[in-house]
């Protein structure tokens, strides 16, 4: 009998201790278990593309324009003076393309223009005196562009060429009224800023300078005509990119 129970209690007592023991390797290792985490997850925003102003665009432009010239007129054996200045409004429509890499635009741009531009333009040789008005009824240009692009803004240079009719009307004091014209093709250069307004409308501000026309009307009887012509001209455009 007592035999008996001291088995049963060496038995009773290696349960104990393999419990003790089980239950600190339990506890032990999960301990080293990483707690689970309540952070939220990270949301991710989507990329905006950037701007591109890569494409066909065509548009409408309106401004303004003042040009101021002098130089040297003769009739026959007399030679003389002559000067003008004057202003007008002009209007029209343009194309082009542009080519982006990186932030850099390359681009070619032509455009068309009807304008209420005169200029009184008055002259003296010996003798002979002239008065007139000298228009410009529509003219163009077809111009280079390079310009530097910060998304929806861009900066750019341009140049090329100007072509356009010139008219001149009034009296020469010695065979009366007259009326003369001429078409030219000149350069011009200048630039501007654009700004893209939604995915295919942007609008621009430009300013442009032309020189002296290769062909200018004469009046009658003249014999030689040299001099220099500056015209400047600031206008606005709303363009459509296709």
């Amino acid at each position: 009998m007592r035999k008996a129970k001291a088995t049963c209690l060496a038995a009773c007592s290696l349960v104990l201790v393999t419990a003790v023991h089980i239950t600190a390797y339990v506890d032990a290792h999960a301990a080293d278990l990483r707690a689970p985490s309540n952070k939220a997850p990270a949301y991710h925003y989507p990329s905006v593309p950037v701007f591109s102003w890569t494409g066909f665009y065509a548009g409408v432009n309106a401004g303004y324009g003042w040009s101021r010239g002098d130089g040297t007129i003769a009739f026959g054996g007399a030679s003389g003076d002559f000067s003008g200045s004057g202003n007008g409004f002009l209007g029209g429509i343009q194309a082009g393309y542009n080519w982006q890499t990186g932030p850099v635009v390359f681009g070619v741009e032509t455009d068309f223009q009807g304008s209420t531009a005169k200029s009184t333009v008055n002259a003296t040789a010996g003798a002979t005196s002239v008065t007139g008005d000298l228009k410009a009824p529509w003219g163009g240009t077809i111009r280079g562009r390079i310009g530097y692009a910060w998304d929806r803004w861009m900066v750019y240079v341009t140049g090329g060429a100007a072509y356009g009719k010139l008219t001149y009307e009034g009296t020469v004091s010695t065979t009366g009224a007259f009326s003369a014209s001429s078409t030219y093709w000149t350069w011009t250069l200048g630039g501007g800023v654009e700004t893209a307004l939604w995915d295919r409308w942007s609008v621009k501000l430009e300013y442009l300078y032309g020189h002296t026309p290769d062909t200018f009307p004469s009046p009658p009887g003249t014999t030689d005509l040299t001099g220099n012509l500056h015209s400047n001209v600031v206008r606005a455009g709303l363009n459509y990119r296709f």
